[in-house]
């Protein structure tokens, strides 16, 4: 939500001015040819179709956008910028642009799974110097014969395209410069086609398409796609799960309509196999591919179709949650604007939490009660950022290890495509309402929440989504399970990313409400300090604990333990015995 970058506006995009040239050369059992061909304005390229093994899209949505195969694992790299080597001081960046003469569609894709005729792309420009700016990327190489084709364009420039194979089996492939360049306004694209092999297993086709010979200000190249296949290459067909829609929710006991969407593009499909975790539900051999899953339990699921083509190639579709849940609890919950200041002492009544006021592993909280908001637990693998400088600001003046704070605006947050957060609340009989601020960057985000006993609806969202702008939400979840013990389940991840580089979801502060019953407030009464003795009292609650503890200076970072007292629904005394000279400050915490 305060990490990013925005993409500078551009004013020369898309126009494809690039090399001509044909070429085969063989050497030590390797192989290497290029030809171009230009695409056609308005045209529309299938990236599904003409990618059997892997295909990469770039900027959908931002510079650092990438969209791939997703039924294959990843095969053609991510681009290096590169620049002008002679110009170190020049000014090198990326930029997306959105008005590419041809379109890109494809039905396979990760994150974006379905996308039609985008006439998105990348562009570099190296300022001042624009001469050798462009991109550098690789896809596999071994003995077999393939084919990788790459989709760029070039702008006041000739563009200059290299391809060479990591074991030296055949002579580099470097395309010829072509005789016209446009200096004015955007053109159509053009296609590379690299036919290739080499001469021994796992080795790489690096190729780079750069600015050869700039013919105008602003001299610069493109990237939009490229697609890798080979000759009897299967496609994998291509699933998905169109109903239940994620997050989908049932009463138990629940009989449970699936609908399941399959195709191939190079054959047909001969089986759908619906899978719930790692139990298959049921196989259907024939289109429509509908399936029935009766008297599903309480729990939550996870569901996957497997999609088999006549090859015999499987893929697996993306996952679908769902949960079945029962009755005795109750769950509501909405979404709204983040205010621009919030006071947690006085919203928290039953306990509240912080983060980040200071680093990012920082956790202030509500003292003097018993923790009931958790700290965090990190979901993904990407490490925890603390920022500064949101639109809602927190204040407090009952917390720990920070006592009082006024108008702290920093928090938590990470980035990378399924990170995120995950923490509880206490779950029984009472009613509790959780309030949770949250936002994000550049990034499709997902809030959950749910009892651990399932005894009421879950609730879920996803309308945080934005691609060069931040959010500051307001989840405001009411709940109160079945029984005693149980848990409220939170949970906040990004499931996609408009900008891959900085894009991620933010957590700020919880405060919870409701529940049973908390503690009187305890005052110290009668202090009095006799000979080298301090004595204090207090009035105490049945079957509460209360905690005495001392300090020497304030504010105190560490308390010490003086005593710890049963309460018996009166006043019980507490002495310090022997204390030294100097000034002693006393507290009572009650648990």
């Amino acid at each position: 939500m305060v990490v990013g970058k925005r993409v500078r506006e551009c004013f020369v995009l898309g126009v494809t001015l690039v090399p001509l040239a044909l070429g085969a050369a063989q050497q030590n059992g390797g192989t290497l040819s290029g030809s171009f061909s230009p695409i056609a304005a308005g045209s529309n390229v299938n990236l599904t179709v003409i990618g059997k093994l892997d295909w990469v899209q770039w900027g959908l949505y931002t510079d650092t956008s990438v969209n791939r195969k997703g039924s294959v694992s990843p095969a053609i790299s991510g681009f290096t910028l590169l620049g002008d080597a002679s110009c170190p001081t020049c000014s090198l960046a990326e930029y997306q642009y959105n008005d590419n003469w041809n379109g890109y569609t494809w039905y396979d894709g990760l994150p974006g799974g379905s996308v039609t005729n985008t006439t998105t792309g990348v562009w570099a420009y190296n300022y001042p110097s624009p001469s050798g700016s462009g991109f550098q990327f690789t896809a596999p190489a071994d003995t077999s014969p393939k084919t990788l084709q790459v989709f760029v364009g070039a702008y006041a420039a000739q563009g200059q395209l290299r391809a060479s194979l990591s074991d030296g089996s055949a002579p580099d492939f470097t395309s010829q410069p072509n005789s016209t360049v446009n200096n004015q306004g955007s053109g159509p694209g053009g296609v590379f086609t690299l036919n290739y092999s080499a001469g021994s297993p796992g080795q790489l086709l690096t190729v780079t398409w750069t600015v050869g010979s700039p013919k105008g200000s602003g001299a610069n190249v493109t990237l939009q796609a490229a697609a890798l296949t080979a000759s009897g290459a299967d496609n994998p067909p291509y699933v998905v799960i169109t109903s239940p829609l994620n997050h989908a929710t049932f009463l138990e006991p629940a009989t449970i309509p699936i609908g399941i969407s399959a195709q191939d593009f190079d054959g047909t499909v001969t089986n759908v196999a619906l899978y719930a975790g790692t139990n298959k539900v049921g196989q259907s051999t024939a289109a429509p591919y509908s399936l029935t899953w009766p008297n599903v339990p309480r729990g939550r699921y996870t569901l996957k179709a497997a999609a088999t083509d006549n090859a015999g190639v499987t893929s697996w579709s993306q996952p679908v949650e769902i949960s079945v849940y029962g009755s005795g609890g109750s769950q509501s919950g909405v979404m709204g604007d983040s205010p621009g200041w919030v006071d947690l002492t006085t919203e928290g009544t039953a306990d509240w939490a912080y983060w980040g006021l200071e680093t990012e592993t920082s956790f202030d909280t509500k003292d003097l009660v018993p923790r009931r908001i958790s700290n965090f637990t990190v979901l993904g693998t990407n490490s925890v950022q603390r920022f500064d400088g949101a639109t809602t600001a927190f204040s407090w003046s009952d917390g720990t290890p920070i006592a009082s704070a006024d108008s702290a605006s920093s928090g938590v947050l990470i980035t990378g495509i399924t990170n995120g957060f995950q923490l509880t609340a206490p779950a029984d009989t009472s009613p509790r309402q959780l309030n949770v601020y949250m936002g994000g960057y550049g990034v499709q985000g997902e809030f959950q929440a749910y009892l651990s006993d399932l005894s009421g609806r879950p609730y879920s969202d996803s309308s945080i989504s934005n691609v060069y702008d931040s959010s500051s939400v307001l989840y405001t979840i009411n709940y109160a399970a079945a029984s005693a013990g149980q848990q409220l389940i939170v949970i906040y991840r990004s499931v996609d990313l408009f900008d891959l580089e900085y894009g991620n979801v933010s957590l700020q502060a919880a405060t919870l409400q409701g529940g049973e019953s908390g503690p009187l407030p305890v005052s110290i009464l009668n202090p009095a300090k006799t000979g080298t003795d301090f004595v204090l009292s207090f009035a105490t609650d049945i079957n509460r604990t209360y905690v005495v503890q001392y300090a020497s200076s304030l504010p105190a970072s560490n308390w010490a333990t003086l005593t710890t007292i049963a309460g018996n629904g009166g006043i019980v005394n507490a002495t310090d015995y022997n204390v030294p000279s100097g000034q002693r400050f006393y507290r009572v915490q009650t648990q």
